[in-house]
């Protein structure tokens, strides 16, 4: 699990999923909250912004050595995989034995044939040397009746996994001025569904992952 150290030599984010999801309100949320700790973080995006439904990549970097703001294949310590089929682009991003946190949104482009369906995309990603954890964000968003606050749910998610970096309370204050009181429920639902499965290890984790 991450840690305090985690800070000292940085940390390395990718978000992808489509455009129209709030990936670019995912990454100035996390700018704001870690600014409002003081902590150094850079942030870029690329790919697809402004076309609705075209791929986006976010990427942000935390920490005392976080300069360059990209992030090459291989040393992301975490991807936030707003919609299923873009997970399989942006594993790639991901060291070994990060952490993928996936949702369980399925958006199939309407042009392209034989696309994963969602078991199979998780099967796909279940034999990499990575941690899986889903959070529920669409069934967050349904409780919610608004489906655009996805995105804040799985801000939620990854919040339970750097709280010792960026508080949870933090990240709310955030959420609540920039964007009202149910993306703030969102976030602290995609949070305690996140926190819950970590203390019950009810998540996909290879045997065979190893940080040695």
């Amino acid at each position: 699990m991450p840690n305090e150290s985690f800070y000292k030599k940085g940390v390395n984010i990718v978000v992808v999923g489509v455009g129209g999801q709030g990936l670019i309100t995912f990454g100035e949320v996390l700018g704001k909250a870690c600014v409002r700790k003081g902590l150094n973080i850079r942030i870029a995006e690329t790919h697809g912004m402004s076309q609705r439904g075209g791929a986006v990549e976010v990427f942000i970097k935390i920490g005392e050595k976080a300069l360059a703001p990209l992030i090459s294949p291989g040393y992301a310590d975490f991807v936030v995989a707003i919609e299923l089929i873009e997970s399989l682009r942006g594993v790639r991003y991901l060291r070994r034995c990060g952490w993928l946190i996936l949702s369980d949104v399925w958006i199939p482009p309407p042009t392209v044939r034989n696309v994963p369906r969602p078991r199979e995309i998780i099967d796909d990603l279940s034999k990499l040397p990575i941690n899986i954890i889903q959070v529920e964000a669409k069934e967050i968003a349904r409780e919610l009746k608004d489906f655009r606050v996805i995105n804040m749910a799985m801000l939620g998610g990854l919040i339970a996994l750097i709280e010792y970096i960026v508080p949870l309370d933090v990240v709310e204050e955030v959420v609540e001025l920039r964007l009202g009181n149910t993306n703030r429920e969102a976030l602290r639902l995609g949070y305690k569904i996140t926190k819950e499965k970590i203390t019950s290890t009810n998540y996909i984790k290879p045997v065979s992952c190893s940080e040695g």
